[in-house]
């Protein structure tokens, strides 16, 4: 069968050899916020080859955020499941990018064990975000085992991979002719590439070109919140800093989580400059070349609008979607999120209004998502 980024897996939804690594099984629905011993490398080796937000890291992150971080055995696959209370239904479980399932599989044994441990702690419902590429199939199977669609949280579930097994100049050889026109133009108006280190300076200097690059287009959380995120993933060497200068000056910076053979680039700041053209794409060329030497063959580009709305220029992802498929053709769509209903009565109560409520409310006092 396909995985998510069309290439063949074996039943058992593994993508390469190097994907299993030595599972550590977690404790049920462990009450420390804290990952167990070789939790990233239980992740990674769960079918779906490891998601960034299943890991240690992340758990880190949201439990600063307010979130109670769980880390669960369901059915052999390790999930770390955010968990918060809500007045008065009880307890949200919240599975960001999982749980960890296998394209094509049956997800009914792992939702089930999922759920048998969410009602032990009297969770009403399980929000989660499977991995799974849209299709009537995947659908039907989470339909079948219970879930169905619900609001989302990520602002797209769309996004583009690249495949950077292949050598530099035959990947530059397949992005289009004006992907490699803006690259050529980069260099040639005299901008340069290099790591930086993710040291407060840095984080500072990407935050604010990140401000400008948002300019009331999207919302960003507070400086605090993404340095922390930066920082972290940074830490055990699975985040990385790019950045593109021109006379000395950052113009073009992305960020990119690393796992294994897997890189992510979460988030991506530039500005125009008048004089020059390309940065952002030459930032992407020259970073797939450090991720190679680090050992990455798969890179996700983060963010796409749907297949079938590539080309509509209404669309607010239309301009990052034209930037990326210069890179690859390929959107690939995900099935989004999902809610498991454990407690019927409340999990129709929060769809019905509280959740709504509950996210306006938090954002208005906290100044951030809820999620």
């Amino acid at each position: 069968m396909l995985d998510a980024r069309g290439r063949c897996v074996t039943m058992e939804g593994n993508i390469h050899s190097r994907d299993v690594g030595r599972t550590v099984t977690a404790p049920s629905a462990s009450s420390t916020t804290s990952a167990p011993d070789g939790w990233n490398a239980s992740v990674a080796a769960n079918p779906d080859g490891g998601a960034f937000f299943q890991l240690a890291e992340f758990a880190e992150i949201k439990a600063d955020a307010g979130w109670r971080p769980r880390f669960v055995d369901a059915g052999g696959v390790a999930v770390m499941v955010l968990e918060r209370i809500v007045p008065p239904l009880g307890r949200l479980w919240y599975v960001p990018q999982g749980p960890g399932l296998a394209e094509g599989s049956d997800p009914s044994g792992v939702l089930t064990a999922l759920a048998a441990q969410a009602k032990k702690r009297l969770v009403f419902a399980i929000k989660f975000e499977p991995q799974l590429v849209d299709s009537p199939e995947n659908r039907a199977a989470l339909e079948a085992a219970g879930a169905h669609r619900t609001t989302d949280v990520q602002p797209t579930f769309s996004t583009v991979w690249l495949d950077i097994r292949p050598d530099a100049e035959t990947l530059l050889k397949g992005f289009d002719s004006k992907a490699r026109y803006n690259i050529r133009r980069a260099v040639k108006d005299g901008v340069t590439t290099a790591e930086a280190p993710i040291d407060d300076a840095s984080c500072r200097t990407f935050y604010d070109l990140f401000v400008k690059t948002a300019e009331g287009r999207f919302v960003i959380r507070p400086y605090e919140y993404y340095r922390t995120f930066w920082q972290t993933y940074g830490r055990d060497g699975r985040g990385a800093f790019f950045f593109a200068y021109y006379e000395g000056e950052v113009i073009s910076a992305d960020f990119v989580m690393i796992n294994g053979h897997l890189a992510s680039r979460k988030d991506a700041a530039s500005v125009p400059v008048k004089k020059v053209r390309g940065a952002a794409a030459l930032l992407v060329l020259d970073t797939i070349k450090a991720l190679k030497e680090r050992g990455v063959t798969d890179y996700d580009l983060c963010g796409a609008p749907p297949s079938d709305r590539a080309k509509d220029e209404t669309h607010p992802l239309y301009g990052v979607g034209q930037f990326k498929t210069g890179f690859n053709k390929e959107i690939t769509d995900y099935v989004g999120t999902w809610l498991l209903p454990v407690m019927p009565l409340q999990a129709k109560a929060w769809e019905a209004g509280v959740e709504k409520a509950v996210r306006k409310a938090h954002f208005v006092v906290k100044k951030t998502p809820y999620f």
